[in-house]
C-alpha cells in the first residue's frame, strides 16, 4: 500500500528524473512545432498547480480546505 509520504517521495524523484530530461534543445523544438508549443504550455499549468498547491496548502488538517483552495485556483486559471 502506497501512503501521502510514498507518493510525495515518488513524485519527486519523477520530477526530479523528468527535470533532467527538460534540456534547452527540447524546449526549443517543442516551440517551433504547434503541438509542441501545447505540450510546452501542458507542462507550464502542470507546474503552475503544482506550486500553488504548495503554497495553498497549509499545516491543518482541513483537506477539503486545501481541495477548495486549489479547485479555486484551476478555475481561474482554465483547468485543462
Amino acid at each position: 500500500m502506497t501512503t501521502p509520504l510514498d507518493q510525495a517521495r515518488i513524485i519527486a524523484d519523477e520530477m526530479e528524473n523528468l527535470a533532467d530530461q527538460l534540456k534547452p534543445d527540447v524546449i526549443r523544438a517543442a516551440r517551433a512545432d504547434e503541438e509542441g508549443r501545447k505540450n510546452l504550455d501542458r507542462l507550464e499549468y502542470a507546474l503552475g498547480t503544482i506550486g500553488k498547491a504548495l503554497i495553498l496548502t497549509d499545516y491543518s488538517v482541513d483537506e477539503q480546505k486545501d481541495l477548495d483552495k486549489l479547485e479555486a485556483f484551476r478555475e481561474l486559471h482554465g483547468k485543462r
